[in-house]
């Protein structure tokens, strides 16, 4: 792994619509315009304008840079990509409507190729952080299925018990979800509480007993009513090294940009060499103080 340090007098500055390259002023004193009242424009004026308001540019730069750090990062793979994506949305008609909201059809490749990189981050952020993830998601892999009613639950159980492929006996039976096999999180917050305690209670693999989930709604007029979800698992692993590139793919969809931002900017020590700049950035990144 590359040790990165990025030194900045001032680095790319885009937007979705326009970008360009600004350096440190040579004559930094040069007035640019002059106006009514002798109000003038400094070159210096001018560059400090432009880094006090490109925070969120400054910081995709740094990103670039660091995601480019990375050998298992293909550029060559990613520009072919987000080619084939732009000339995707072209063939569909959306070529006006792309270069009104980007400026043009490379600032919106650029752009592309952008969250392609934080994606790629993202992954390498999950694979370094493997263990930890692992403790703190107590990850599974399973098949769940949700039915209005026990008996349907339970005749999903029982079709499977004769034989039955766990997603047939869960369509055959009326699931409210397709039992699909996935990877699933403890931080998951679309997972039901009783599954979640099921799966932390118990270290057994194959089918489960009926999960009750219960919400309780409040009307209007104050009166309550109860509707009940019944859960069926079947719990295909629960070692992770089973499923561990699943894995990695699943937390690294669900890290936040603020999450990458912070990590990498610490891990790679970046600097600045210029005031104006650290204060902005350390502003907004603890880390970088």
């Amino acid at each position: 792994m590359k040790k990165l340090l990025i030194v900045l007098s001032l680095v790319l500055l885009c937007a979705c619509s326009s970008a360009g390259n600004y350096s440190y002023p040579q004559n930094k004193d040069e007035v640019l315009f002059k106006g009514p009242n002798n109000v003038s424009y400094t070159k210096n004026e001018l560059y400090k304008s432009l880094k006090l308001t490109s925070q969120s540019a400054i910081t995709s730069n740094i990103l670039k840079n660091i995601a480019l750090s990375y050998d298992e990062i293909n550029m060559e793979d990613l520009e072919k990509e987000a080619q084939d994506f732009v000339d995707e949305y072209i063939e569909m008609g959306y070529e006006s409507y792309i270069i009104s909201y980007y400026g043009s059809l490379e600032n919106y490749k650029k752009s592309y190729i952008e969250s392609l990189l934080i994606h790629e981050l993202s992954h390498i952020y999950a694979e370094n952080n493997f263990d930890s993830l692992v403790n703190e998601n107590k990850p599974v892999k399973m098949q769940m299925a949700s039915f209005s009613t026990v008996e349907e639950a339970q005749k999903c159980i029982d079709d499977f018990n004769n034989g039955s492929t766990f997603d047939m006996a869960a369509v055959n039976n009326n699931s409210l979800t397709t039992a699909e096999s996935q990877v699933y999180s403890d931080t998951d917050t679309s997972i039901a509480f009783e599954v979640k305690q099921y799966l932390n209670e118990t270290d057994t693999l194959g089918i489960s007993s009926i999960i009750t989930h219960s919400d309780v709604t409040t009307a209007a007029d104050g009166s309550t009513s109860e509707n009940n979800t019944y859960y069926v698992l079947n719990v295909e692993s629960r070692n992770v090294e089973d499923f561990k590139e699943d894995f990695i793919h699943l937390m690294g969809e669900k890290t936040t940009t603020e999450t990458l931002q912070n990590y990498f900017f610490e891990k790679h020590d970046i600097k600045f060499y210029d005031q104006d700049l650290y204060e902005l950035m350390s502003s907004a990144f603890e880390v970088l103080k």
